[in-house]
């Protein structure tokens, strides 16, 4: 594993990581213990009181903070007689209130045991607690977020990335993936279903797309009035990646750090987002003691765009390639090849040209076939006999074996054959004469050969 080249570098990711590291998208971390306890009208009161206390002391927006505060002291939990019930309360109405989402009430008396011992329900600042043996068991079978890396047809980089993981603990599996992807004409980040996490990973990855030094996001943290800017650092392991074609997944699983990470290399032009609008979540806080065995996450900082001002709290990060989330790959995929082909040479963009035809049925589906071309298309070739079998054609050959044609956007027939590779299956090509009519057919192969087949 290689060092960060100078101290200044590692200063200045800690720092910016530090402020970002508990971005974490709807508190998803926490755990619910014996949520079926009775809770009582006075530790009811207790409760709401002190939470009401600390969001006073700590939300980020300012001038929203007593108002909050007030309001939820003005409610009423009688009907919430359970801990569950009544962190369910708290949760809903803190949102509707704020209108932030980042809230957050939990029944947890073992963490909030843990907080109070860190000193996080008196400290001006959060501190940051350490995870439990069993967290940081979680997060090691969990690979730190990163699921998944493959080299896609076309040489295409694919990564799957689940969580932002601080990168004291994440830095060597987060290499070993930069690294194993170095060679690859593009690249494809999957954040669908990350919802946030460290903001020290997320300008450590940035930096190998952008050059050193570049300005990245700004934050505002409530508990010490002060804003802070973050960049990419000078050196990185391995070689950075600043021209390929870099493509981001997102939807609404999207969230926080993972948001920041896509929001940041579109708001520069470094990577075009495919799937759908993100979630919206671009303020970040931390867990506080309350009382009675009940935390509340509260969010203490907001991050933004220094130069712009612009930031994606509640709208969102949009997409370039809007596409359903289950079909955003396929997108992003047909993208990058296309892409490449612009500047590949005869025989790759003959090859990229071949995947994308693929790539494209993936991407928006095979293409209608028109009963009118299908009546012209059937009938006996040399050696092969289309015909029609509902809705589709079929295609016998020298094999003996019917397969079906799949039509595919570029005028051409996959012929389907689930023996070998897509990649690897033939295609037909229907010629017509001048008057229009098909007298013949093409075959095509991957290799580039065309075998003509006159109509009998």
């Amino acid at each position: 594993m290689i060092a960060l080249k100078t101290v200044q570098d590692a200063a200045r990711a800690d720092r910016y990581g530090m402020r970002m590291k508990r971005l974490l998208f709807l508190a998803l971390l926490a755990t619910t213990a014996a949520a079926d306890t009775p809770i009582a009208a006075t530790a009811r009161a207790h409760v709401v009181d002190e939470i009401a206390r600390q969001i006073t002391a700590r939300y980020v927006l300012v001038d929203a903070a007593p108002k909050i505060a007030a309001a939820l002291r003005a409610r009423t939990y009688d009907d919430a007689t359970t801990a569950e019930a009544f962190a369910r309360a708290l949760t809903d109405d803190l949102r509707t209130i704020g209108n932030d989402l980042h809230f957050a009430v939990e029944f947890d008396p073992a963490r909030e045991q843990r907080l109070r011992a860190a000193g996080a329900g008196t400290l001006r600042k959060l501190p940051d607690v350490p995870p439990t043996p069993d967290e940081l068991e979680s997060m090691r079978r969990a690979n730190y977020g990163f699921r998944s890396s493959s080299i896609l047809e076309g040489n295409v980089g694919y990564l799957e990335l689940t969580t932002f993981e601080d990168l004291a603990r994440s830095r060597e599996t987060a290499v070993a993936a930069m690294q194993f992807l170095a060679h690859t004409d593009a690249l494809i980040v999957d954040l669908r279903r990350n919802p946030g996490g460290s903001g020290n990973l997320v300008s450590f990855l940035q930096s190998y797309f952008l050059p050193p030094d570049t300005r990245l996001g700004a934050m505002f943290d409530r508990e010490t009035g002060k804003t802070t800017e973050g960049r990419t650092l000078r050196a990185i392991p391995g070689a950075r990646r600043l021209d390929i074609p870099l493509y981001i997944l997102a939807g609404p699983g999207t969230g926080s750090a993972a948001e920041a990470f896509a929001f940041g290399l579109q708001l520069r032009g470094r990577a075009r987002i495919a799937g759908e609008k993100t979630s919206g979540a671009a303020q970040g806080g931390g867990w506080v003691p309350a009382a009675e065995g009940f935390v509340v996450f509260i969010p203490t900082f907001r991050a933004f765009d220094p130069a712009t001002g612009k930031t994606w709290e509640r709208v969102g990060v949009q997409p370039d390639l809007a596409a359903p989330v289950e079909r955003a790959l396929a997108v992003a995929h047909l993208d990058a090849v296309n892409a490449l082909a612009e500047h590949a040479s005869d025989d790759r963009k003959r090859e990229l040209h071949w995947l994308a035809a693929l790539l494209d049925v993936d991407a928006h589906g095979a293409k209608p076939l028109d009963a009118n071309d299908a009546g012209a298309i059937v009938g006996h070739y040399r050696g092969i006999e289309i015909e029609r079998d509902g809705d589709a054609l079929t295609f016998l050959g020298a094999s003996g074996v019917k397969r079906t044609l799949i039509p595919l956007g570029d005028g051409t027939f996959l012929i389907e054959d689930r023996s070998v590779p897509r990649m690897n299956q033939a295609r037909v090509r229907f010629v017509r004469d001048d008057a229009g009519r098909v007298n013949g057919l093409e075959l095509l192969t991957v290799s580039g050969q065309v075998l003509p087949r006159p109509r009998l």
